[in-house]
């Protein structure tokens, strides 16, 4: 009786087990197995395995793609110098001028700018001028159309060389060429008070232009639209006038001190003073020699990049620091939904004026492409000190530091 109840007992313990037991032999669905040990009965209950890759949201044909967004090229040159030995070498064997040729090595970048600016220094009487009294043929206009500026600017130290009549040939030839914007010097009163808005790519850029003076030659009172004179009441005025009709205003001032490296005192409390009056772009010309290249932060925040000096595109001057200028380059970069623009790959590419003699086989070439053997054939070695590339390189560096480009990062 004590066995047969030790048996039962034995029983009843083991009894809950056997279950537990069975359930771990069975193979997991989970873990991987290359037979099919399932039972058919316990297989028809496994849901059917899709095949047929995921479905793809259907295309809506009336769905607008995401806007792109806008992106405009400027570039800007400095002072076109026209001494007489620049436009004598221009000449062809029928005695008329082209400028085509010594622009040569900057039509790629004027071309494929949007906008090109270009400081035209002298005016363009009809005649060639000797210093200091300059002038140029009316030739220029079209190699300057031609090569692919768009945008001139006429108020400088010189633009009365000739006198009022000088500058009135000079505003008619050039405005036959039907540039974009001419800017800074005026026929009439009207013409001066007209907004010069140019529009690229629905985006629209004013223009305001002034000189610091004329070189004693008084402009006439009579007459005070024939020059923008630098007037901060009126800069200002003008500039409050134009903001609200354009997107981008941009600033050309002819100002400074001849052959000095660094802007003056007062290039730059008037250059703070026309970002904080709106613009966004200031282009400066005049010294003959490179100045350094700044963004100056605006009273509301913004951003205004401005380029003190650009020294000379061209010219036949005789000390060294003046055969270096720049070309401005800079992108202006709309995105769709945003306010403003962002600038990106903005610089400059220094550009060498290389003669030989005492002023023949004018030539402007970007300083990256500038050679030993072609140094050691420039005509400055008559003036000043013999030409290197060293040089060049060292006072690019030194003015402009990291805001050099390279004709390969833009063409």
């Amino acid at each position: 009786m004590k066995k047969l109840f030790c048996l039962l007992l034995a029983a009843l313990v083991l009894l809950p087990l056997l279950p537990a037991c069975q359930k771990a032999e069975q193979p997991s669905q989970s873990a991987p197995d290359n037979t099919d040990n399932t039972p058919e009965d316990q297989q028809a209950e496994l849901p059917e395995q899709d095949d047929q890759p995921p479905q793809e949201p259907e295309h809506d044909p009336d769905a607008q793609p995401a806007p792109e967004p806008v992106r405009i090229c400027l570039t800007a040159v400095g002072d076109n110098l026209l001494h007489n030995t620049v436009s004598t070498d221009c000449k062809t064997e029928g005695g008329g001028f082209d400028y085509v040729p010594l622009y040569h090595n900057i039509a790629p970048f004027a071309q494929k700018a949007d906008l090109a600016f270009i400081n035209q220094e002298v005016p363009l009487a009809g005649e060639v001028g000797t210093y200091p009294t300059l002038s140029g043929p009316a030739e220029v206009a079209p190699g300057l159309k031609e090569t692919g500026f768009n945008i001139v600017n006429l108020a400088t130290n010189h633009s009365l060389d000739k006198g009022q009549k000088g500058l009135l040939t000079s505003i008619e030839t050039v405005k036959a060429q039907n540039f974009d914007a001419v800017l800074g010097c005026y026929a009439s009163q009207e013409d001066a008070d007209a907004p010069i808005l140019v529009e690229k790519q629905d985006v629209t850029f004013g223009f305001l232009s002034y000189t610091y003076g004329t070189n004693g030659i008084p402009v006439p009172s009579d007459k005070p639209y024939l020059v923008s004179l630098i007037d901060e009441g009126k800069i200002e005025r003008e500039m409050a006038a134009l903001r609200p009709q354009c997107d981008v205003l941009i600033v050309s001032l002819h100002w400074g001190n001849e052959y000095q490296l660094t802007p003056s005192d007062g290039q730059r409390a008037l250059g703070q003073k026309v970002a904080d009056w709106g613009a966004d772009i200031i282009i400066g010309h005049h010294p003959h020699v490179l100045q350094p290249m700044e963004m100056l932060t605006r009273q509301n925040g913004g951003q205004t990049l401005c380029v003190y000096s650009l020294g000379n595109f061209v010219s036949g001057q005789h000390k060294m620091n003046t055969m270096l200028g720049g070309l401005l380059w800079c992108e202006l970069v709309f995105t769709p939904g945003q306010e403003g623009f962002a600038f990106e790959n903005a610089g400059i590419v220094p550009l060498v004026t290389h003669y030989e003699g005492k002023g023949r086989d004018f030539d402007i070439i970007p300083l990256s492409d500038y050679t030993p053997e072609l140094a050691e054939k420039h005509g400055i070695v008559n003036f000043d000190s013999k030409a290197s590339v060293e040089y060049f390189q060292d006072l690019a560096t030194r003015v402009l530091g990291d805001h050099i480009l390279t004709p390969e990062q833009i063409l």
